[in-house]
């Protein structure tokens, strides 16, 4: 039998081949990505789980934050909230070349983040200075140092930063660490769990402060630490 094959049996086998390794590497509709409504840390919550808008915990923040500051913010995290739901839906929807599925994927990204640490910044709010639990401020003393060093640090990273500065948890060192973020998606330590989140962008503060630094200070006076301490616990149980 003869070893060689023949130039039109050669562009058969080819042809098959050529089919069967598109058909395997065709790109199919995207996984689910869907879970219980009734499990998750913020099962039972507006906002991020169940893809809507998380009405804002206070109207205004007197020698804060003002009506007119916190609604202007508000509706940035809202459009947020609509770009998540929006880019959600095209994945699952739309026959994406590899261009488009790969922009939906970091837009994805971007918004879960920029939906999750406008929920964090919100929810951890308060209108007046708030005592930190015990447990807090003795994980602040193991992990952090004093207080006074750790504000000093933080107040750096909210000035350092181009959007975000963040208190976090981390599980798998079992440390706390401040973080700054220049974008959503820019700066994220894999893993950890936001504790103190601060909005460093204009649109958090501008149309109540000229400087960043008035705002951040005034910021660290208005952490609600009972919230902090919920955070910490309900990472720390799992």
């Amino acid at each position: 039998m003869s070893t060689l094959m023949s130039r039109r049996r050669f562009l058969a086998v080819a042809t098959v081949a050529g089919g069967l390794i598109a058909s395997g590497t065709r790109a199919g509709a995207p996984p689910k990505e869907s879970g219980l409504s009734s499990e998750g840390l913020l099962a039972g919550r507006p906002g991020f789980q169940p893809r809507t808008v998380m009405p804002l915990r206070y109207q205004e923040l007197p020698g804060f934050l003002s009506r007119e500051q916190l609604a202007v913010h508000h509706d940035e995290y809202a459009r947020a909230v609509e770009r998540l739901k929006t880019t959600e839906q095209a994945l699952h929807q739309e026959s994406a070349d590899a261009n488009r599925y790969a922009e939906l994927r970091r837009v994805e990204v971007a918004a879960a983040n920029s939906v999750l640490l406008h929920e964090f910044y919100f929810g951890g709010l308060s209108p007046q200075k708030i005592t930190p639990p015990r447990h807090i401020e003795g994980n602040m003393s193991e992990h952090m140092g004093s207080w006074d060093s750790w504000r000093d640090d933080f107040t750096r990273c909210a000035l350092a930063a181009k959007e975000w500065a963040v208190l976090l948890y981390d599980p798998y060192d079992d440390r706390w660490h401040d973080g700054a973020m220049d974008a959503d998606n820019d700066g994220v330590w894999v893993g950890a769990n936001p504790l103190v989140v601060c909005d460093v962008a204009e649109h958090a503060f501008s149309k109540d402060y000229q400087r960043r630094e008035d705002y951040v200070s005034k910021f660290l006076d208005h952490i609600d630490w009972e919230e902090v301490s919920r955070r910490y616990r309900a990472v720390d149980r799992m």
